[in-house]
């Protein structure tokens, strides 16, 4: 009896060390950062110090202007239209990467080499290449449209509001796009070619075959990288935060760069965890409403 009791707590005892990990490292913080959000504390006061200040963060950002602005920055431009762009290119990349040209010509590896090299370039170098790319004195994209006689002077991309937001979700759906396009790539391998053959018997074109075989197979694969891609972009701090801190004035700031601002900037930690809470309420919402709306489609 003892030894079959030991054998049924064996995976409970495989796992506390890595359970005691991820609660010191995620747990614990977690917690912190929701007793910090209604806390008043400085970088300079021990945690002993703290005042607490029920709501008072959450209405002095409401009250501010700053949040509504950061919001809408977030949720809209940094999110929902890089996703959208990045979603679509990637899985026109991905169709053309099956293409039984490539596989005539046996380029299949060789392109999804190239494919993968954005995504092999840290961030903060991707960052500072583009920003030389599309300076507005000396940018290289500027002298192309100068040579090529499209523009007649300099376009500062990452200095007015009209191409700002534009240029950031260029560098963000160029530097993530080759993770959408592999993990399509891997979804469309393993939908069975009888699928096909039998669309095609029935006379099913390129676009049919596209509508009724390839995307109704992709749903699984395409709910796991929009929830992935939207929560890494929701939280993404790098591109904003390199590119133009935020500015011109206060246009591109999003969340994450306020949660920065306040806490390291203002020196309000308090005011920095309650934007981190309402990020990670947000998303917690995002997640559990997509994939309830994502569940009963399946099922229907």
């Amino acid at each position: 009896m003892g030894t079959i009791r030991l054998r049924s707590l064996q995976p409970y005892l495989l796992s506390a060390p890595a359970l005691l990990v991820i609660g010191l490292l995620f747990l614990v913080p977690s917690i912190y950062n929701v007793i910090l959000a209604f806390q008043n504390l400085t970088p300079y006061q021990s945690p002993g110090d703290a005042e607490s200040v029920g709501f008072e963060n959450f209405s002095d950002l409401w009250s501010s202007g700053e949040l509504p602005n950061a919001a809408f920055n977030t949720v809209f431009w940094l999110t929902a239209m890089s996703v959208v762009l990045r979603l679509l290119a990637g899985l026109g990349l991905a169709l053309a990467l099956q293409s039984p040209i490539l596989r005539r010509w046996k380029l299949r590896g060789l392109s999804r080499t190239l494919i993968l090299i954005p995504w092999m370039v840290p961030q903060v170098v991707a960052i500072a290449a583009w920003r030389w790319i599309l300076d507005g004195n000396s940018g290289v994209l500027n002298q192309a449209l100068n040579a090529l006689g499209i523009i007649d002077g300099a376009i500062p991309f990452l200095a007015q509001t009209s191409t700002v937001w534009w240029s950031i979700i260029a560098i963000i759906v160029w530097r993530e796009l080759p993770f959408v396009v592999m993990v399509l790539v891997a979804g469309l391998q393993s939908i069975p070619s009888e699928q096909y053959e039998a669309a095609s018997v029935d006379g099913a074109g390129r676009w049919t075959s596209l509508r009724s075989v390839t995307l109704p197979n992709l749903r699984p694969v395409l709910t796991i990288v929009v929830l992935v891609t939207v929560i890494q972009t929701f939280n993404n701090f790098v591109y904003v935060w390199l590119t133009t801190g935020g500015g011109p004035g206060n246009y591109t700031a999003v969340l994450a760069t306020e949660l920065y601002s306040a806490a390291f900037f203002d020196n309000e930690l308090g005011t920095g965890a309650a934007i981190g809470l309402l990020m990670t309420v947000i998303m917690a919402i995002f997640a559990v409403l997509y994939l309830r709306v994502t569940a009963t489609k399946e099922d229907a």
